[in-house]
């Protein structure tokens, strides 16, 4: 029995499934992290730990082909300790790719169009004729809009305006305040200048809480973040210069969870592009590798 191993290596956790050629899921394994700027010699262990177990259960079968996506692989340094690691554990035919590759591949079957994801983090990325583009994905230094932590932001900045202008405080900085423990707007910088990028996303659900109350400060960063992930998407397709009939995939909790988002995003994408075909899926990424991996073997 030949078979393909898909790796989706993240930052919490990495999964493999093995893939028969037919695109049947034979086995299926976990291990821990596999994002390399973590720390790359146990990502390494994890994604090779994921592998072998993945393998185990397969009798008299034959691995033809091993494809990763792995967060974070495009700000590795030296990619040669992955991939001597790989080599040496299983002499097998692989490559590596982000994993945003592996969505985009998973969610268009391994056809041209575009993926924009909105989870913590923000990205769009496209394909068209052999050509991959991306706009977005900076992190949230230098960009991120209409990511959760975007999102988050923009209600804690709007508490300090109001905090400035000495307005009175909205039903959206009451809640806020509320759920951090704080009396005060001037407390925040407690939490802001010690929280993790995921810390402060977690505020993103009583947002969108109170945007279904009928919070206009809440329904107006929604609205906005779904611009701006709309933007990313129309500036990935300008960048790969594709037609009306474009496929926009979406992933991510941000943009299949939250209506106010979603129904934001289409639309906006619907002002330039009417005709686009929109897939909200949730598939394993992993059998993005599936289908990479079939096009590298054929």
């Amino acid at each position: 029995m030949n078979y393909i191993i898909g790796v989706d290596g993240g930052g919490t956790k990495t999964e493999a499934v093995a893939y028969g050629v037919a695109g049947n899921i034979i086995s299926e394994s976990k291990a821990g992290y596999g994002n390399l700027l973590i720390n790359e010699e146990h990502a390494i262990t994890n994604i090779i730990q994921a592998i072998e177990q993945c393998k185990a259960p397969i009798e008299n079968g034959k691995c033809l082909y091993i494809c990763l996506g792995l967060a974070g692989y495009g700000g590795v340094k030296n990619p040669q300790g992955i991939k001597s690691a790989l080599t040496k554990a299983f002499n097998i035919p692989f490559t590596i790719v982000n994993d945003g590759i592996i969505a985009h591949a998973a969610l268009l079957k391994g056809k041209d169009g575009v993926l924009t994801i909105s989870g913590t983090g923000a990205v769009s990325i496209g394909t068209h004729d052999g050509a991959v583009e991306q706009a977005g994905g900076w992190g949230h230094l230098l960009g991120d809009e209409g990511s959760g932590y975007w999102i988050a932001m923009k209600a804690f900045i709007n508490m300090t305006k109001e905090d400035d202008e000495g307005l009175e405080q909205s039903q959206l900085t009451g809640a806020l305040l509320s759920k951090l423990g704080f009396q005060r707007v001037g407390d925040l910088k407690k939490f802001i200048y010690s929280a993790t990028k995921a810390d402060i996303a977690a505020f993103v659900p009583l947002i969108v809480e109170q945007a279904e109350a009928s919070d206009e400060i809440s329904e107006k960063i929604l609205i906005q973040a779904g611009y701006h992930l709309a933007k990313n998407a129309l500036d990935v397709c300008r960048k790969l210069n594709v037609g009306e009939n474009v496929t926009i995939a979406m992933k991510g909790s941000i943009l299949t969870q939250v209506r106010l988002v979603q129904s934001s995003f289409i639309e906006h994408i619907q002002l330039e592009k009417p005709d686009v075909n929109f897939i909200v899926d949730e598939v394993s990424s992993t059998l993005g590798c599936y289908y990479i991996a079939v096009k590298h073997i054929s």
